[in-house]
């Protein structure tokens, strides 16, 4: 196996010396060389496949995360497919019914990082970060705004700006 010196070091001196052990010298350390691009070869192999199993193992749990949120949603889906067929047969959709699907929706996706960026209707201090003007105002940060369309962050990540406008001065 491989020792502490280098074996160009070694090949050098064993060049340099004048005993008559040159070309046994030069053999070993040929046959150390052979040795240790095997030993090269085999550790890249090996890190090729942890490489794969590492791959294959965030697609599976990139599936199974997907799977468990299409698990949840199935029963609001139902519910909602239910309704979208009553509405086509008799015309009616009662409001209250459908707000409470989109809450089951909004629940599910809240257990799993969701957040919502401002309340519809609230005011909020102006972040840049977070809000995107609607009317063409340009309020200083920290001003007052008022939230249109409520924004979102998934696990801390802005998904989608907060829609805002100028709070109407009474």
């Amino acid at each position: 196996m491989w020792s502490g010196r280098g074996i160009l070091q070694r090949l050098l001196a064993a060049l340099k010396s004048d005993d008559g052990d040159k070309p046994q010298t030069a053999a070993t350390l040929r046959l150390e060389l052979a040795e240790r691009d095997e030993d090269i070869e085999r550790l890249r192999k090996e890190y090729a496949l942890l490489r794969e199993q590492s791959k294959a193992q965030i697609e599976r749990a990139g599936g199974e995360a997907v799977e468990s949120i299409v698990s949840q949603c199935a029963a609001p889906l139902a519910t909602l497919s239910a309704m979208q067929s009553r509405h086509a047969e008799k015309g009616d959709l009662n409001p209250a019914d459908l707000l409470q699907v989109a809450s089951s929706f909004r629940k599910i996706l809240a257990e799993r990082g969701l957040e919502e960026i401002g309340v519809v209707g609230e005011t909020q201090p102006y972040d840049p970060a977070l809000h995107q003007m609607l009317d063409g105002a340009r309020p200083q940060p920290g001003e007052p705004v008022l939230i249109r369309f409520a924004g979102f962050r998934f696990n801390g990540k802005l998904v989608a700006k907060a829609q805002a406008g100028a709070v109407k001065s009474t």
